[in-house]
């Protein structure tokens, strides 16, 4: 039986962070408190969302998941590619904000809200865990 937990929590991020993007996003609004390697991060979360609402896959493996989540991934989808683009299908969801980063030498976790309706109660928060790749910050896990 196939662990798919982690395609599952991909497209539920994915999902998340894909409907209402910019089309071109280098710093996000959300991301413009941080600064150094923070911003670097939270960059990283927001052009994730941006490569989303532009259904780039490809963009997404190659640019914005550690390798070790492409691999993963591809085990359980058949590559990368196709896991990621499953996972942000009919999807209509709102903007997300990075609440927060924290850093600990090449590892980083961003803290995400991704609003839910017009009620903040309703709201959902993810942690996105990252992991500095020479010098760029990818993202290895949701949740």
């Amino acid at each position: 039986m196939l662990h798919r937990r982690p395609l599952i929590v991909l497209a539920l991020v994915l999902a998340a962070v894909l409907a209402g993007c910019t089309t071109q996003r280098t710093t996000s609004t959300s991301s413009v408190k941080f600064t150094g390697d923070q911003r670097l991060v939270a960059n990283t979360v927001a052009d994730l969302q941006t490569a989303a609402s532009k259904g780039n896959q490809g963009q997404i493996c190659r640019n914005l998941l550690a390798q070790a989540l492409v691999t993963q991934l591809a085990q359980h989808g058949g590559t990368c590619e196709r896991a990621v683009r499953s996972a942000i299908k009919d999807t209509d969801l709102t903007d997300l904000s990075v609440l927060s980063v924290s850093i600990q030498g090449t590892r980083a976790t961003a803290q995400v809200k991704f609003p839910n309706g017009k009620n903040a109660k309703n709201d959902r928060r993810q942690s996105v865990g990252l992991v500095k790749q020479g010098t760029v910050w990818r993202i290895a896990s949701f949740g």
